[in-house]
This record gives C-alpha cells, structure tokens and sequence, in this order.
C-alpha cells in the first residue's frame, strides 16, 4: 500500500481540476498511480508530468534504445512498479520479447546488439554510480552520436528520479494494469 494516498480528481480543489484533464490527456484514463501520488503536489505534478513527455515525445533517441535503458533502471534498483510499465512500453517500441526474457544477462545473451549492450552499461553504471568511467564513454561515443548521447543521459537520470519516487512511497501497481 502506498505510503500517501492517490490524489483523485473528486476530492481536488477546482484550482487543481486542470492538471487531471492534462494528467488523462496525455498519460490516458486511468491516471498511472506514481502521477495520482505526484499530483498531491499539484505544481510539482506539473513539471513531471513536461519532463516525462518531453522524453517520450521530443527526442531523437531510439524508442527500443530508449525502453532498454529505462528497463536496466529499473532492475537496478529493484523497482517493480517501472519494470512492468516499461517492459509493455518496450513491446509496443517494437522489443522482442527473446530480449526482454534476457536482460538479466544482457552482456552474455546473443540476442542484444553490441549498441545495446553499451547502452544498457551505461544505464547500469549511471544507476549505480551515478557517473561513467572514460572506456564506458568512449564505448557510448562509437555507438551514438552527441544529442542521442545526451538524451540518453537525460533519460537515464530521469528514471532514475523516478524509482527514487517509486520505492520510498511504495507506488502500488494498478489493478488494472496488465503486462504484455
């Protein structure tokens, strides 16, 4: 159970009624859980809510580059809740499920490519030691270019917030989620 309850557009001030039509709009109805916890603090929703569109929608990242590296997040951190949002994200960005069966081993499994495997180092190494060694650099350098490296980065340490919002405030799943 989470460790503050969902905010709801029925118990919202009318101030606050804006920010749910925005929530449904953009993330769809039913609201996710980790955005009902969020919009407890109805400003600070809001600045999630751009930053978490604008890495979805506004960059040039790879969408499969992109799933693989918010997927090493959250196995690095144990966060359930980002694991199985992101594993059906990665499915619909076109992630074979041979793949997804496999992360766990992803630097033995001769189903990733060599450009995914940096990118799921870089994503493991950010998460946790929140920084890169130069060979790890340098590795990223041969396989993207600067702004997908750069986005890259952006998202990891974004995902990395969110898990750090996930697990503190115990984010239940949704009843009515259901994993791809």
């Amino acid at each position: 159970m989470a460790r503050i309850p969902y905010a709801s557009r029925d118990a919202a001030p009318a101030a606050d009624q804006a920010l749910f039509d925005r929530l449904e709009a953009l993330r769809g109805k039913p609201v996710e859980n980790i955005f009902l916890a969020i919009a407890n603090a109805p400003a600070l929703c809001e600045g999630v809510l751009a930053m978490a569109m604008s890495l979805r929608h506004s960059t040039i990242l790879d969408r499969q580059l992109r799933e693989l590296a918010v997927l090493t997040v959250g196995l690095e951190t144990s966060a359930e809740y980002e694991v199985a949002h992101h594993w059906n994200s990665a499915v619909k960005a076109g992630v074979t499920r041979e793949k997804l069966e496999r992360l766990h081993d992803f630097e033995d499994a001769p189903v990733f490519s060599d450009q995914e495997r940096v990118v799921m180092r870089v994503a493991r190494a950010v998460t946790r030691d929140g920084r890169l060694d130069d060979d790890l650099w340098q590795q990223l350098c041969a396989v993207l270019d600067e702004p997908q490296r750069l986005e890259l980065v952006l998202t990891i340490a974004w995902y990395n917030c969110v898990v750090r919002i996930l697990l503190p405030l115990e984010i239940d799943i949704e009843d009515w989620f259901r994993r791809l």
